[in-house]
């Protein structure tokens, strides 16, 4: 892992070392183990490493070409560096010795631009041609490494993160309303704006070419929706898939220090954390899993169709592997605002869903401890290797196969819980005009039924950035219909949030590099081609894991029957942090900039009105959890912007 960061003058006069210094200072708490700097008249190059994979202790950046023409600095993993061994015509011994950012360097030395077709893996990297006097940029296809840079009339500056930018004189740190109106909004991340106006990120699957002072960028990845993969049976696509699945665990395995993984009752992390399991075992090696619960003889109320405590289930399946060592993380003392001024410093933005952060920050802390230097996830198992399929059935009545839709129908209210109005619905949802739609949530009281339920954007906000367009542009449903299409539902879902500053994030905090398989390119394009009946057949879901893991995960999360809730106390803590919450809103409201973004007196009137009980509800859920907590997320990264400007 790598943070990076380069600045190019457009006069070609000589970079002031002063300014290289100051952004690679920035980059440091996200490389510590070492820093350089390289420098010529017109451009300047910083890389600061954190040591995760043996190879890291070869890493000799910037690197230079053969020719001396090429400078390069790479942030991030190369996962098929065998293969580019092959290609590259590289013998092994020689491999052996070479960290990523070398076979990176080759690639593009032997193929330029077109290298990022042969490149598979997380990774952000910048080459500066000398004598072209040309920059290139370019990010991994699903941004699990981040990228962002500035241009002014007189000069070009990259970083992984703000922050580093800002070190550049003449930078500017201000807000960008369009991307914070998005944030509170849930909307996608599209565009190249970040959170800062005039500071651009280099989206996923992005390149970008400075040359003659110019910019231009290109997608040069996208999933293509019209690839098809057929086989023969259905065990065929189970062989494949586990092949893929165990080839994605295993190319994130790739460590110095020791492996740990979430494991909560869910599909997802338990099929990672099974695989990587089987992958240590035949090492010898152990896998530390970690599963969040709730604080001991907690029995608050939770939300129908929902389960607390998340540790029997995910007990069961450690306890079939004897290099698992399970250890259940309770949170304490912690709070949602517990140092939340020094979470929104790290990740130079917001932090998403504070009630998550009590137990994300507090297992990679206990993995830091443990010697872990990697740390793994099943994020986006949701769309890929669990994808559920239920689009299937809006999509069966769309192309006019009624007779399949109700046989789909019958076997589904038949073999499973699923009553035939939640399946009606399912099927209808889609197609229905949203003020029916809104109207039918509203009396059924759930669901995302009003922009202002679970969000505090300022109304004002909302027109000045003329939201509801944005949303409309960007393909997003504000009113959360069920969707006809299981391809566009997923890819937009890949793309929803930019990972990318989590990931060097947990760097920043912890030492500990975040792996998710589940997000592996390989993985991912076979999921998404794949046929929909894969994934929901006969009335059932959610089949292809089902088939994958049936052997191999305990019934206790195979055949759950109810869903395991992340943070399940989360109320009890947010409880306990009214005083701290109080006083933030007292801070935000002293700022010229919150009350501009935020609906400080409904968050003050949910402080003032605080619920004795009803957790479990909805609305409450809606209210305190995403509303009043994101809120604060949101408003102490304006204080945060707002004092770094004085």
């Amino acid at each position: 892992m790598t943070a990076i960061a380069g600045i190019v003058s457009f006069d070609k006069k000589p970079v002031d070392p002063g300014i290289i210094e100051r952004m690679k200072d920035t980059m440091v708490p996200y490389g510590r183990d070492a820093q350089h700097v390289w420098c010529e008249p017109g451009a300047g190059l910083v890389r600061t490493l954190c040591c995760i994979t043996p190879e890291d202790s070869m890493d000799q950046q910037p690197l230079r070409s053969a020719d001396e023409n090429l400078m390069m600095v790479f942030d991030g993993r190369i996962d098929n560096r065998d293969e580019l061994t092959m290609r590259l015509g590289i013998s092994n011994r020689q491999a052996r010795l070479m960290a990523d950012s070398a076979f990176v360097l080759k690639a593009f030395e032997r193929w330029g631009e077109r290298s990022l077709e042969y490149l598979l893996g997380d990774f952000a990297f910048a080459v500066w041609n000398r004598s072209a006097c040309s920059l290139f940029l370019a990010r991994d296809p699903m941004g699990n490494r981040p990228l962002y840079w500035h241009k002014t009339n007189h000069f070009f500056a990259f970083a992984t993160l703000s922050k580093g930018l800002f070190a550049v004189p003449g930078i500017p740190r201000q807000l960008c309303e369009e991307r914070i109106a998005d944030y509170l909004a849930l909307l996608p991340m599209k565009g190249p704006e970040s959170f800062y106006k005039d500071i651009y990120r280099i989206e996923p699957g992005h390149r970008l070419v400075l040359e003659d002072g110019r910019v231009q960028t290109h997608r040069y990845h996208r999933f293509d929706p019209e690839h098809r993969i057929i086989f023969k049976t259905d065990d065929d696509y189970v062989d494949n898939a586990r092949e893929l699945l165990l080839q994605a665990v295993k190319c994130r395995l790739r460590t110095t220090g020791n492996i740990a993984s979430h494991l909560s009752s869910g599909l997802d992390s338990s099929t990672v954390t099974a695989s990587a399991a089987q992958l240590l075992q035949k090492k010898g090696k152990r896998l530390l899993a970690y599963t969040a619960v709730p604080r001991k003889g907690f029995t608050g109320p939770v939300p129908k169709g929902r389960h607390a405590d998340e540790g029997p289930a995910a007990s069961a399946l450690a306890d079939r592997f004897s290099n698992i060592e399970h250890i259940l993380f309770r949170p304490g003392n912690r709070t949602p605002v517990e140092n939340l001024e020094l979470k929104v410093e790290n990740l130079d933005r917001p932090p998403l869903n504070l009630c998550n952060q009590v137990w994300l920050e507090g297992i990679r802390e206990d993995a830091a401890r443990r010697g872990a230097k990697v740390l793994l996830t099943g994020t986006m198992g949701n769309m890929t290797i669990s994808y559920d399929g239920r689009p299937r059935l809006a999509n069966l009545l769309k192309r006019g196969q009624c007779l399949e839709w109700l046989r789909e129908v019958h076997s589904m209210v038949r073999q499973t819980d699923t009553p035939l109005r939640g399946a009606v619905v399912s099927s209808l949802g889609p197609f229905l005009p949203a003020p029916f739609w809104r109207a039918f949530k509203t009396w059924k009281s759930r669901g995302w039924t009003n922009l202002h339920d679970y969000t505090a954007i300022h109304p004002d906000l909302i027109r000045r950035t003329n939201l509801y367009d944005r949303a409309r542009d960007s393909g997003w449903d504000l009113n959360y219909r069920p969707w006809t299409d299981g391809w566009q539902m997923r890819t937009a879902v890949l793309y929803r949030m930019d990972p990318g500053d989590f990931f060097t994030g947990c760097i920043g905090a912890n030492n500990i590099e975040m792996r998710d398989p589940t997000s592996d390119l390989r993985l991912v394009k076979f999921c998404l081609g794949i046929p929909e009946d894969q994934y929901f057949k006969n009335g059932r879901s959610k089949l292809l894991l089902h088939r994958l893991m049936n052997h191999i995960l305990p019934p206790e999360i195979l055949h759950a029957k109810t869903k395991g809730l992340q943070a399940a106390d989360w109320y009890e803590g947010e409880t306990a942090a009214r005083d701290e919450i109080k006083t933030w809103l007292k801070r935000l409201e002293s700022t010229s900039e919150a009350p501009r973004y935020l609906d400080l007196r409904r968050m003050r009137t949910l402080l003032e009105n605080w619920p004795l009980d009803g957790w479990n509800q909805d609305i409450t859920i809606k209210t305190y959890r995403l509303l009043l907590l994101r809120g604060l997320s949101v408003g102490a990264f304006i204080h945060y912007v707002e004092g770094c400007n004085r």
